[in-house]
């Protein structure tokens, strides 16, 4: 059977990839003659089993250059980079990035011939499949994929002789037996995920940062404590300093029952943590029969081991970053947590790049967009605060495109961020990218994040109708007012604002803008001397100290009609220099207080009207 799957798997031109946007395979379900990169094969017959489209599983090799592995059990094994999919001839269990997955028809052998379901199989790979006029179906994929693949360095690669698996980013190896499935780790490097198909056990590698250096005592007393601090009851323990890496290991009992085998090693200024449970394992001592697997497992990656499997993604300080939604993959700096299904990744430091797709408002265009934001930018940061260095057309993803760069300082030194513009099909794609003050090499890898960028624009046309439509000179003045009867009062709320917390009944509310935030508080059990003396209290700076909050006036007024207290305070936090505004009221036994804060480097006029015209929005229901 071996024989007769691997005859089926013949090569194609490497070339192609280069020459093309996409490489593409056409079918029809009863025909025997596909369109493979523009050129006409013959295939064995594609058919539907339980509405599942069913295709030769070699006919992936001769689109797109896959390769894939039969091992022990008849367990077909498609490998692309970090992601795994599983099958088992005859079975409609599968496996797709450690996710078990019922297929609605089994793979299995129709003349000698592997069939597999389509749809499985292409998502596994990350290609994408469209209907074509006369019931066909097209299936695409990027040719980038397949150029790393050509170059050995990820891609789609076959498991055959692979028998150690690891990550070369974070250094770290073990062994790979037949039937282990790797998970999907939602784009963080730092853990890794399998799980066995066959034998019913669970596995996890954690990689992270860790200061203190510690011994196999020092690791096995972080171990125990993790473990008891977790609820977990230990069962055995042991410290192996004499390992080729010291190490330390426990077997725990956690709340639900199951048994868990837990080791920790340290190297080269991180943590190494790996967790295996077994659904069938009653005693501590039914792990041992998975030592040989967890002894396998070392800090360190031999780049030249042809035996080895990379689950890494990065290349160059950079790994993929994918939504299957809108049809976006791009490449991010490899340290940044990474959030695939928001688009938004971020370092400790503060920098971050994130992507939107809204709809474009009627008569929109690259240019008017570009002016948009302009004005929105002229509006939320004084002039010393800002800087527009360079504003260009270029091509991204095929399309054209506006790249602005911009210093902002809004007061502990500039950043820059890049803005990219890009529209198509009535959807804008935007994309901005921030780096913190003080970042380095920051225009070479925004260059490379901007190369990266791959849009399949009729993923987003396929899968949303209307989106959102972002208009600043509408939104500007538009507001949505929020009216609260259980605490008896409304106000109007911009719609460019983002809301942070709003309770349903009023209470409290926290909303922030470019610069600012704006909250609500609304207490039915203090008094609102109470509350100005507490205000008083904890901005208190009797040696008028600078480096402290400073309140700067507190005056008796009137706001929404009733008597109140108003103070302004200024401070400077993180170098960053703000004046908050706060004012106390009460009515029917409730006192109210709104706070407004706001960066200097953001208190243009635009804002400020805005402010004042919130404010000015409050009012009692029913009056």
């Amino acid at each position: 059977m071996a024989i007769l799957l691997l005859l089926t798997l013949l090569p194609v031109g490497s070339a192609y990839a280069a020459e093309q946007a996409l490489l593409e395979l056409k079918i029809q379900v009863g025909s025997t003659t596909a369109v493979i990169n523009g050129k006409p094969v013959v295939i064995p017959k594609p058919f539907t089993e339980n509405g599942t489209v069913m295709v030769p599983l070699g006919i992936f090799k001769k689109a797109f250059g896959s390769t894939v592995s039969l091992e022990a059990s008849d367990v077909v094994k498609i490998n692309y980079g970090p992601h795994t999919g599983a099958m088992t001839i005859g079975s409609t269990t599968a496996w797709k990035d450690g996710v078990k997955i019922k297929l609605a028809a089994p793979p299995r052998m129709v003349s000698g011939v592997l069939m597999v379901p389509l749809r499985f199989v292409s998502g596994v790979l990350g290609a994408r499949i469209m209907p074509e006029s006369g019931g066909g179906l097209r299936v695409t994929l990027a040719p980038s994929v397949t150029e790393t693949s050509a170059a050995g360095q990820g891609g789609i690669d076959s498991d055959a002789g692979k028998t150690r698996i690891g990550n070369s980013y974070l250094q770290w190896s073990m062994n790979y037996p037949a039937g282990l499935v790797a998970g999907d780790n939602g784009g963080d490097e730092s853990v890794a995920t399998f799980t066995s198909a066959e034998k019913g056990y669970y596995l996890e590698v954690h990689a992270s940062p860790f200061a203190t250096p510690l011994d196999a005592e020092g690791l096995l007393e972080h171990l125990v404590r993790s473990s008891e601090e977790g609820g977990e009851t230990v069962l055995d323990r042991e410290a192996v300093p004499g390992a080729k890496t010291p190490y330390a290991r426990i077997v725990s009992k956690d709340s639900s029952g199951a048994l868990w085998e837990g080791r920790q090693y340290f190297a080269d200024g991180r943590l190494y943590e790996v967790y295996l449970t077994d659904d069938n394992a009653a005693n501590y001592k039914d792990l041992a029969k998975y030592a040989a697997l967890l002894n396998s497992f070392q800090p360190v990656f031999d780049t030249g081991d042809r035996s080895l499997r990379d689950l890494t993604s990065v290349r160059g300080g950079l790994r993929d970053g994918y939504n299957d939604d809108y049809g976006i993959a791009l490449k991010v700096p490899a340290a940044w947590s990474a959030d695939d299904q928001q688009l938004y990744y971020t370092d400790k430091q503060g920098s971050y790049l994130r992507a939107k797709v809204t709809s474009a408002p009627r008569g929109s265009t690259l240019a008017s967009w570009n002016q948009e934001l302009q004005s929105l930018l002229r509006d939320t940061y004084v002039p010393e605060a800002y800087s527009l260095k360079d504003s260009r057309t270029d091509k991204v993803s095929g399309e054209p495109a506006v790249i602005n760069e911009i210093g902002l300082n809004p007061g502990n030194g500039w950043s820059t961020e890049y803005q990219v513009l890009l529209l198509k099909n009535g959807y804008r794609y935007y994309f901005e990218y921030v780096a913190a003050p003080g970042e380095t090499g920051v225009q070479a890898q925004f260059a490379e994040v901007l190369k990266s960028i791959d849009i399949d624009f009729a993923q987003t046309k396929n899968n949303f109708g209307r989106l959102a439509t972002e208009e600043y000179s509408l939104l500007n003045q538009k507001s949505v007012t929020r009216t609260y009867k259980a605490y008896g009062y409304s106000i109007a709320i911009p719609q460019l604002w983002t809301v942070q917390q709003e309770l349903a009944d009023g209470q409290s509310a926290d909303y922030r803008f470019t610069g600012g935030r704006f909250q609500i508080s609304s207490s039915p059990d203090i008094t609102p001397e109470y509350t100005v003396s507490q205000v008083q209290s904890y901005y208190l700076n009797t040696k008028q100290d600078p480096a402290r909050p400073l309140i700067t006036s507190n005056q008796e007024t009137t706001f929404a009609g009733v008597p109140a207290t108003e103070l302004t305070v200024q401070q400077i936090k993180s170098g960053i220099s703000m004046n908050t505004r706060i004012i106390v009221f009460s009515k029917n036994e409730v006192t109210y207080t709104l706070t407004v804060t706001m960066n200097a480097a953001n208190a243009t006029p635009a804002q400020q009207a805005v402010l004042e015209r919130v404010l000015g929005s409050f009012g009692w229901v029913g009056e």
